[in-house]
């Protein structure tokens, strides 16, 4: 029917509020019988075909209230022959029913032509779907974008069912590529632990992208057992992109042992070994990333091999470490090596150790970081060495920083430094402080700097 007469229209309106509204029990028991099913069916059905839409949300709570797997079937088989619009509606209200009678209709509607339509649909899935739905909702996340790749997504990962779990691992293997990474992440989203023997087996897939997104997720559900595993895998790495992803995946999985002392074990285990250089290289980037002190001396024996690509390996692991243990060893390195790049990575290790939280006296922090400053060669890495310094709260560093807002290439970071550190001095040394406000004042370009610098300067009034 196109077009209701007003008091049909009215009436109709007035019997679905009141069915939706009304639960008395004579009520529930006249609705009950298989007649007047059929006959509220109907009711919905001609109101979600009219043009009629402000009677549309009455209809659509008269779906969400009516009881019984027959009403489900009834309304499901109605849906493609509704407007877009409807279908829509209609698939929000079947996904709040929560009867999977509803679900070949709307698998259905996933592959409607109406992008609104296909988007309902995946979202109603997250509700309705079972194990038949996940190898769908992997497709679609892997041949569609933006809101419809989400939703896929999001419906893969909310699926319920013991039985979910177990599909997505065996529908792996024989899923083409893009797929495949999908089930993967699902993996991930949904922490699934038991699919550590099935990552390990795609991160020796054929696809380069299928072997990252296994180490990634591996980064998740394996545990410190699976560490020979994870670090075999990783020394048959076949490209950059997956070595890299790789050595981030062990190093996160070591960091699950509960004792600090032990997690560099595996490691260390395997790297006396492994003669091939690259596969070193990336056991001591391991090493740098995990931050076991057991193995410092490992590193420090690779920072004198004969290889320089050992060498380097050993510096970046070096300067990656969590605490400043190894400050004196990399600026040894800055001071005394014949490798320009060597002296250059090592220095900048040196400048982030300094930084680090550590029981040192601030004059010592300063004393360092002059000597970083005396060794940097070029601005850039002087100007690390200024933002490293604004962070030590002390009167000293304050002058240190002071030194620098005449140096045209240092200007702007020793004024940010001068401004930050000044907003812990300005009790203890106004004086001082205060000074060095006004000279940032007075030459700063910047109005933001000027506006802090004169914050500061109004506490010390």
């Amino acid at each position: 029917m196109s077009k209701l007469h007003k008091k049909t229209r009215a009436l109709l309106f007035c019997s679905l509020l009141a069915y939706s509204l009304m639960n008395c029990t004579m009520v529930l028991q006249v609705f009950a019988s298989e007649q007047a099913q059929e006959s509220a069916i109907g009711i919905v059905i001609n109101i979600l075909k009219s043009e009629d839409v402000a009677m549309h949300p009455a209809a659509i709570s008269m779906v969400k209230e009516m009881p019984g797997e027959q009403v489900t079937k009834a309304l499901a088989k109605e849906l493609p022959n509704l407007s877009a619009t409807s279908q829509v509606q209609l698939l929000s209200a079947l996904a709040e029913r929560g009867d999977r009678a509803a679900l070949p209709a709307v698998t259905a509607a996933a592959n409607a032509e109406d992008d609104s339509v296909r988007l309902a649909a995946l979202k109603a899935l997250s509700q309705l779907g079972d194990a038949s739905s996940v190898t769908l909702l992997a497709q679609i996340a892997a041949s569609t974008k933006r809101e419809q790749q989400k939703a896929a997504r999001e419906s893969l990962y909310r699926l319920r069912g013991s039985e979910i779990d177990e599909k997505i691992l065996a529908s792996i293997p024989q899923a083409e590529a893009k797929t495949k990474i999908e089930l993967i992440r699902s993996i991930g989203e949904r922490n699934i632990y038991t699919g550590v023997k099935t990552l390990l087996e795609t991160a020796q897939d054929s696809d380069s992208k299928v072997r990252v997104e296994s180490f990634k997720v591996l980064k998740e559900v394996a545990t410190g057992q699976d560490l020979p595993a994870l670090i075999e895998r990783l020394l048959k790495a076949q490209s950059q992109a997956e070595r890299k992803e790789a050595e981030k995946t062990v190093a996160a999985v070591a960091h699950k042992i509960d004792d600090k002392s032990r997690q560099a074990e595996a490691v260390l285990a395997v790297l006396t070994s492994v003669k091939e250089v690259q596969g070193r290289c990336s056991l001591l980037s391991v090493l740098g990333k995990i931050g076991d002190d057991n193995s410092i001396e490992v590193l420090r024996t690779a920072l004198k091999d004969e290889d320089v690509k050992i060498q380097d390996a050993a510096i970046r692991a070096l300067s990656e470490w969590p605490s400043p243990v190894p400050l004196t060893d990399l600026q040894d390195v800055t001071e005394n090596s014949d490798n320009n790049v060597h002296r250059i990575l090592a220095l900048r290790g040196f400048i982030r150790l300094i930084g680090l939280d550590s029981d040192r006296p601030a004059e010592e922090t300063v004393n360092l970081y002059k000597q970083a400053m005396n060794l940097a060669p070029d601005a850039t890495l002087k100007r690390q060495v200024l933002s490293g310094l604004a962070n030590v709260k002390s009167i000293d560093a304050l002058q240190m920083a002071a030194e620098y807002l005449d140096d045209s290439t240092l200007q702007q970071e020793a004024e940010l430094s001068v401004v930050k550190i000044a907003g812990a001095t300005h009790r203890s040394h106004p004086k001082e402080t205060e000074a060095a406000l006004q000279k940032v004042i007075q030459n700063t370009k910047s109005d933001s700097v000027r506006e802090e610098a004169q914050k500061v300067l109004k506490k010390i009034g």
